[in-house]
């Protein structure tokens, strides 16, 4: 079953797209970029059908603190603009950075942070790394953020319905995507104006990986597992099919790994 996630992984590559924001929630900022607010809340995480892999299962009901999140995944735009470089495989200011490693993204929120008057949620990121997520400043969202947000009230396999049919609204995959990225904006948004949170790039999550991890019923802003190698990358790409695509589809990467479908879209702590 591992070896099934990690060939899930390796077929793919992508874009993310994400444009600065103001203090405001859901405002306009930079380079037209925003974010939402997500509120506190409960949901359902994970299989609630145990259908699909033992790795989403037990569901289990998690509570999460307001935070906010970015409509869309970090563009190549941005990311120039605030690294001096543009790392992505297929090149495009409007689709989603890709080709960074997890690392790169941590370094790219304190980057972002400092740009934009934020306290740094991240410290010695290459040696004994420490994420205070009390400060203002981007980073990455946690799994359970993620999935609570693209799920948006929703437990359909997408947020825009159960079948293929109904993915082609939200995300591009390999079922429409042509074997690349795309613009971000370019399909349906969930309720809280997210958009591609299926397909497009992969997304990484601040969360280490381990397959068990549902069972420890950790179900307050949860962070992950303590240890492990892998992190988490949510979301599918346009590399990927359907079944990669879906709100609950758990994959993990060494995060010194970089892949053309892997992007990022960050998150602020609401406080």
């Amino acid at each position: 079953m591992r070896m099934r996630f990690l060939l899930a992984l390796l077929l793919f590559t992508g874009t993310v797209l994400f444009t600065a924001c103001s203090d405001d929630d859901d405002g306009d900022g930079p380079a037209g970029s925003t974010m939402a607010l997500i509120p506190a809340g409960n949901f359902e995480m994970g299989d609630a059908a145990a259908s699909n892999e033992p790795n989403e299962r037990p569901s289990r009901t998690v509570s999460l603190s307001p935070f906010y999140m970015g409509k869309t995944e970090v563009s190549q735009e941005l990311y120039q603009s605030v690294m001096g470089e543009n790392p992505s495989h297929t090149k495009g200011d409007s689709r989603p950075v890709e080709n960074i490693t997890w690392y790169e993204a941590l370094e790219f929120c304190n980057a972002l942070s400092r740009r934009d008057g934020y306290t740094e949620v991240y410290t010695d990121i290459t040696g004994n790394l420490n994420a205070d997520f009390t400060a203002d400043g981007y980073r990455l969202p946690t799994e359970a953020e993620w999935e609570y947000a693209c799920r948006a009230g929703t437990s359909t396999a997408y947020y825009t319905g159960p079948s293929k049919a109904d993915l082609e609204k939200a995300g591009w995959y390999s079922g429409n995507a042509n074997g690349t990225t795309h613009d971000v904006r370019g399909l349906q948004a969930n309720s809280h104006d997210l958009y591609d949170m299926h397909g497009n790039v992969f997304e990484w999550c601040w969360d280490r990986y381990a397959a068990d991890y549902y069972q420890q019923g950790v179900n307050n802003n949860p962070l992950g597992p303590e240890s492990g190698e892998e992190r988490v990358c949510r979301g599918g790409s346009y590399f990927v099919f359907e079944y990669g695509c879906r709100s609950t589809f758990r994959s993990m990467l060494a995060p010194q790994y970089k892949s053309r479908d892997i992007g990022i879209r960050l998150v602020r702590s609401a406080l």
